[in-house]
Order: structure tokens, then sequence, then C-alpha cells
């Protein structure tokens, strides 16, 4: 059975799908983008942006008793894929997923983006 998840220390979903969805030992994060809880942009820089999404993941797991290192897969997208954003999008990336032994598998991609510079989608494992 499908569960769906919803956290309120994440954004409220803007368009018709949920933040998250628990289907057996797997749970599957929606895009989380910079945008905070409160419905505010979390500053202009790829660095800050990144925070809120994956805190926003974070947040969205705890749900359903999972963290950060039940993930076993992101994908991730930058507005812009220069040198400089995916370095900056890296240093705040590998913060959050430092103490991880076993780091998620990842794909990183440019994409025309709404308002925001990065939007980041998880799968998490609960076995």
């Amino acid at each position: 059975m499908k569960e769906q998840i919803f956290s309120e220390h994440a954004p409220r979903p803007t368009g018709p799908y949920s933040q998250g969805i628990k289907f057996g030992d797997f749970i599957f994060v929606s895009g989380q983008d910079g945008y905070q809880p409160n419905g505010s942009l979390k500053g202009n820089t790829v660095a800050e942006q990144t925070d809120a999404a994956l805190t926003n993941i974070k947040n969205i797991l705890r749900e359903k008793g999972a963290d950060l290192e039940d993930i076993v897969h992101m994908t991730c997208h930058l507005s812009e894929l220069t040198e400089s954003n995916v370095h900056e999008f890296n240093r705040v990336f590998e913060s959050f997923f430092k103490s991880i032994e076993v780091k998620p598998t990842r794909i990183t991609v440019g994409s025309q983006l709404l308002g925001v510079k990065v939007e980041i989608t998880a799968i998490a494992s609960m076995v």
C-alpha cells in the first residue's frame, strides 16, 4: 500500500502531488527546491537553496522514521550547470552527507527550473 507523507517542516506542495510516498520499504521524495516551510525562498545562491532542499528532504524522511543515511539515490537539478555552481552544490551536499559512510548514488543535471536554482529528489530504503 502507498502511504502519503506530509511534513509541516517542508513546503506544502504547489500542485497535485505528494511531498513523499512510502511504498513498502521505500520512500520516494518529490523534488525539493530552495523554498522553506514558510513559503519563502532561501536566498539567491546555489548553496542556500541546496541547504533548504536537503533540509526539506531530511524533514520529509523523518516523518516515516528515515533519515539521510537511508537514501539510496538522488536526482539533482541545477538551473545553470556551471563549474562554480556544481562546486557550490557539492560543498553543501558534502556537509549533509559527510558522516554517512555509504553515500547515495546521484545524478546531477542542468534543467530549466522555474524561479529556483536547485531541485532534488530522493529515494530512500527502510531495509
